[in-house]
């Protein structure tokens, strides 16, 4: 089915963006606030790729309310997210967003009205726990990443349950195209703020010296971001984000690959009992996914 393709797509495109994230929060800039602005304010070059795709058309004033909180939420769930960068392991960042996802379920019946047998219930949650567990540290205690991924990973999965209601009325192009021009523009009225022109402007040099590969980190961002929507326009949100629990698969995948070759830009441990624990419980995860097609 076309939506596991592109749920697939997402995790894959966001896990080396998750990588690439890591070397420019830690390596690169010393602001966060710095690197959140240069981070969206590059996707207004992407935007033409929509056209490509499919032709935006006009929006209500209700749907265009729902976009600008879904263009908030894709600004502010960055903060949390590069700090966790900070403290932690690549992967076992992106096996946190599956936090927030405990809560996409609740969210999408409230929102949308969506209901799945529990088969599929008992799979998502499978799937989720097993990622969670990717954390553990023993003795009962998590790392202190928890708490960021925490805020990080429930805006992400309010914004997708948010699109899922968006799709509902418009098209995945148009609710993309203006979710993504509107966060363009609230991020520029951020310069408004002292600290953050003045961040912008010092950090200008550490931004165009590094231009090519923060121009692949954010390619890659987007479309992952435009795989993952495309996908909840297709089917079940709580399916779809069930799916994009995968990502620290793939990161896990690309550090065994890479690190040997970029090792500043891996924050990773690939120690024997490290990796097995991770791989039993991608197998778990696989569980998980079978029951979603039961």
């Amino acid at each position: 089915m076309l939506w596991i393709v592109l749920a697939l797509l997402g995790p894959i495109q966001h896990g080396l963006a998750n990588i690439i994230d890591n070397h420019l929060t830690n390596n690169i800039f010393k602001k966060i606030s710095t690197l959140v602005f240069y981070a969206v304010m590059i996707n207004i070059i992407f935007l033409p790729i929509v056209f490509l795709i499919a032709r935006p058309a006009f929006i209500s004033f209700k749907i265009m309310s729902v976009l600008l909180l879904i263009s908030l939420t894709d600004i502010l769930y960055l903060y949390p997210y590069f700090k966790a960068l900070q403290s932690d392991d690549t992967s076992t960042v992106g096996s946190l967003w599956s936090l927030g996802r405990i809560f996409v379920p609740l969210l999408a019946f409230i929102f949308v009205g969506e209901i799945l047998t529990i088969t599929k219930y008992l799979g998502f949650f499978i799937i989720i726990v097993s990622a969670s567990l990717l954390t553990w540290e023993g003795r009962l205690k998590f790392n202190r990443s928890i708490l960021y991924m925490t805020i990080s990973s429930f805006l992400i999965s309010l914004q997708g349950v948010l699109y899922k209601y968006v799709f509902i009325s418009v098209s995945w192009g148009t609710g993309f195209f203006w979710s993504t021009l509107m966060t363009v523009i609230l991020i520029s009225l951020s310069v408004l703020v002292k600290n953050i022109r003045l961040g912008v402007m010092s950090e200008w040099p550490a931004f165009y010296k590094n231009i090519k590969i923060f121009f692949l980190e954010e390619l890659l961002t987007f479309g992952g971001s435009a795989a993952f929507t495309l996908a909840i326009s297709l089917t079940s949100v709580t399916l779809v984000n069930a799916i994009s629990a995968f990502q620290p698969f793939f990161v896990l995948v690309y550090a065994a690959i890479f690190k040997r070759y970029f090792p500043r830009i891996f924050k990773e441990k690939l120690d024997s009992m490290t990796i097995t624990k991770k791989i039993l419980l991608f197998m778990v995860m696989s569980i998980g996914v079978v029951l979603l097609f039961m």
